[in-house]
């Protein structure tokens, strides 16, 4: 009878443990969540210049609308960003790769842009 706990006990754990880093099928997977992120840094940051430049260009407006052509773009929903996001963000083990991956990136875009 212990055997027959025991067994349960570890089947249990293993299952428990292995899909709490299963990624549902309603949240973007690592790579494409990458890449909607590496594009919403770049938009940011093109959305700043703009800003800088226009004063009549209001930041939240400019981001707003960089925002939703990216979501056209990857054919996702704000409500499919949300919720991608906050999975992310409750699964560091998942979280950390990804940006990892943006920061490595980053450093590449960095070194390959030569300065205006």
């Amino acid at each position: 009878m212990s055997r027959f706990f025991y067994f349960f006990l570890f089947s249990y754990c293993l299952v428990a443990c292995s899909q709490d880093d299963a990624v549902p099928k309603n949240v973007l997977p690592p790579k494409k969540m990458e890449a909607v992120l590496w594009d919403f840094l770049l938009a940011d940051e093109t959305a700043d210049y703009f800003v800088q430049k226009d004063s009549s260009v209001t930041a939240l407006t400019r981001h707003a609308g960089f925002y939703e052509q990216l979501f056209q773009i990857h054919k996702i929903t704000k409500a499919d960003f949300k919720r991608s996001l906050q999975f992310y963000e409750s699964h560091p083990r998942l979280l950390k790769p990804i940006f990892d991956s943006l920061q490595q990136r980053s450093q590449k875009y960095i070194r390959n842009t030569k300065p205006v």
